[in-house]
């Protein structure tokens, strides 16, 4: 069902456009599965990205925060499905005092909007169940990154978006295909593919899905769930 082509989402993805994303022969939307530091990227920052706010921060996380952006701008329009598994809801939770009680509310919030992206929109998220491992990970220590990880690739994510370092240059996934990347090698990834608001990253070849899809925009109750708990900036 997460994977389900379905008008509501907006036109998705096929491998052909872009392999370096999807598993061979797949058409559909583009699952993403946000570490805890990405969640709070966006609860904090989402309001000053849409808006194209100046960010106060430095240079190198500006650039990711900015990639983030096009990418949630892309996301209004195409079938991009973020998720929030349920170590990332908890982690994302325990990181400061302060944030725990002035945003953990929202990250929940934000996990249940995401709920909308699992095609039958009243499903439970990811963030609302345990998820059973199919794979393994090595190259980093037990703990709350392998967890995530895990849980991602259960899920049945193409994507795991972080800015963990050790993360992104250290973990190994065997299992059901998951790449690891931070928001800058995502949304180049969505350039090489040539993806765009209305265009790109399908192969619309006889057989695909989207060669026919006759509703170029998504549901717009999409928006409001992640839109609405977005931190005034």
């Amino acid at each position: 069902m997460l994977h389900e082509v379905t008008a509501d989402g907006g036109i998705g993805f096929c491998h052909d456009a872009v392999p370096a994303l999807l598993p061979p022969g797949y058409h559909g939307p583009l699952v993403v599965a946000l570490d805890s530091n990405v969640l709070i990227d966006l609860q904090q920052h989402g309001a000053e990205l849409i808006n194209a706010a100046d960010l106060e921060v430095p240079e190198d996380y500006k650039g990711e925060l900015l990639a983030l952006g096009a990418i949630v701008d892309i996301w209004m329009l195409r079938d991009i499905r973020f998720i929030v598994t349920p170590r990332s809801r908890t982690d994302a939770k325990r990181l400061s005092e302060r944030f725990l009680a002035t945003r953990g509310p929202a990250v929940d919030a934000l996990a249940q909007s995401l709920a909308f992206q699992c095609g039958d929109w009243s499903v439970p998220a990811p963030s609302e169940g345990s998820l059973p491992a199919l794979g393994s990970v090595t190259g980093i220590p037990d703990g709350a990154d392998r967890d995530l990880l895990l849980e991602a690739q259960a899920a049945g994510a193409h994507v795991f978006l972080t800015r963990d370092e050790q993360v992104i240059t250290a973990a190994s996934v065997e299992g059901p295909v998951l790449r690891i990347l931070r928001p800058t090698g995502l949304a180049d990834e969505l350039v090489l593919g040539g993806v765009q608001l209305f265009a790109g990253g399908q192969c619309l070849a006889e057989d695909c899905p989207y060669a026919a899809f006759s509703i170029p925009a998504p549901d717009l109750g999409k928006w409001s769930g992640l839109l609405s708990i977005f931190e005034e900036s």
